[in-house]
């Protein structure tokens, strides 16, 4: 039973400056033109998520926008999680271990470092190794080929797609 875990860190969002709510700030223009081009790729290559996990910040928010207009049954799997935001490696862990409980398939939508060190943590050393920073906007796709809970440090790298790859 092979179950995949789509780790989508946030797009390009406006500038963070002293003062400013870091929990509101929205996607720059190219973050989201990065999104709407993430989002087209998507749909052509991998297969829809069963579920979401969504960071509810509004960077998170809008980099899953153009996602749902092109997969718009997913709006009705997706699952926003305050938790998500500034969560541990082993906190992100836990949430994608009880999503594989219930289905194959598992996209999530946050924020680093936690993501890259999720990512980092799962996957087989050789592919670990190949991935380096998780720019934002990066989609990473991990199989399992013995499902996600016997996964750890197994992982497959199936993408990495960053902003540089799509143009």
């Amino acid at each position: 039973m092979t179950q995949s875990l789509y780790l989508l860190r946030h797009a390009k969002a406006e500038p963070w400056f002293p003062g400013c709510d870091d929990f509101a700030r929205v996607l720059s223009d190219r973050g989201q033109s990065h999104m709407v081009l993430l989002s087209r790729w998507m749909a052509a290559s991998i297969e829809e998520p069963d579920a979401v996990l969504c960071s509810t910040s509004a960077r998170t928010r809008g980099t899953l926008a153009p996602i749902l207009e092109v997969w718009p049954g997913l709006a009705e799997r997706t699952h926003y999680l305050n938790e998500i935001y500034e969560a541990t490696t082993g906190r992100l862990h836990r949430l994608a271990e009880q999503a594989f409980e219930q289905v194959d398939r598992v996209m999530m939508v946050g924020h680093n470092p936690g993501f890259e060190h999720l990512a980092a943590s799962v996957l087989r050393d050789r592919d670990a190794n190949r991935i380096g920073k998780m720019a934002t906007g990066t989609l990473g796709q991990i199989d399992f080929n013995g499902g996600y809970s016997s996964g750890c440090g197994q992982g497959v790298l199936r993408h990495w797609v960053t902003r540089k790859n799509l143009g």
